[in-house]
């Protein structure tokens, strides 16, 4: 159990060497819990070495495969249709990135549109206001919303905290067994 993490709730963290080169690892902290297994550890590592030489970015690939670092953001997606009406207004004439020049009055009322992408909280319920969006960014406009309407993940980085705190207790337990 770790319980001096920083800003984390106490980490329970289990460990298996079910046999040379194979070992699973549970780690819980508050509500959640992660699980890996690995069958073909390579060097004579127990399961608490090997985790303690794994990067977190390979960790959360078997904790949580489809967790990802950054996530979709509406203010993100909203900031990025502002500035897209914006940029095709000022433009002095012929065709930008994501449409033809606007004039005034299509700007304006392109730019109250907006507002209707207020409620959008991912790139799924996205598609209810397609045409919108299509007229803001073009085409296939999902490609550039999923680059770049996005922000940090909140999970991705707790995991990391985890992963770190996990990392650090296994290595001070295993200096102090070598000392």
């Amino acid at each position: 159990m770790i319980t001096d993490a920083p800003n984390l709730d106490p980490i329970n963290v289990f460990l298996e060497d079910l046999a040379p080169c194979k070992g699973k690892i549970t780690v819980s902290c508050w509500d959640k819990s992660w699980h890996a297994y690995w069958g073909g550890m390579w060097g004579a590592h127990t399961i608490a070495q090997f985790f303690c030489r794994l990067d977190e970015h390979y960790i959360i690939g078997y904790f949580q495969p489809m967790l990802s670092s950054m996530r979709f953001s509406n203010e993100a997606m909203m900031a990025l249709a502002k500035k897209s009406v914006i940029a095709r207004r000022r433009m002095s004439k012929g065709y930008w990135e994501f449409g033809e020049r606007l004039d005034e009055e299509e700007a304006r009322d392109l730019f109250d549109q907006i507002d209707d992408l207020r409620e959008i909280e991912s790139i799924s319920e996205a598609n209810h206001r397609g045409a919108l969006l299509t007229e803001l960014f073009g085409e296939e406009w999902w490609h550039l919303v999923d680059d770049k309407a996005v922000e940090p993940n909140p999970d991705w980085h707790y995991l990391c905290r985890v992963i770190a705190a996990v990392h650090q207790a296994l290595r001070q337990k295993q200096q102090q067994v070598t000392a």
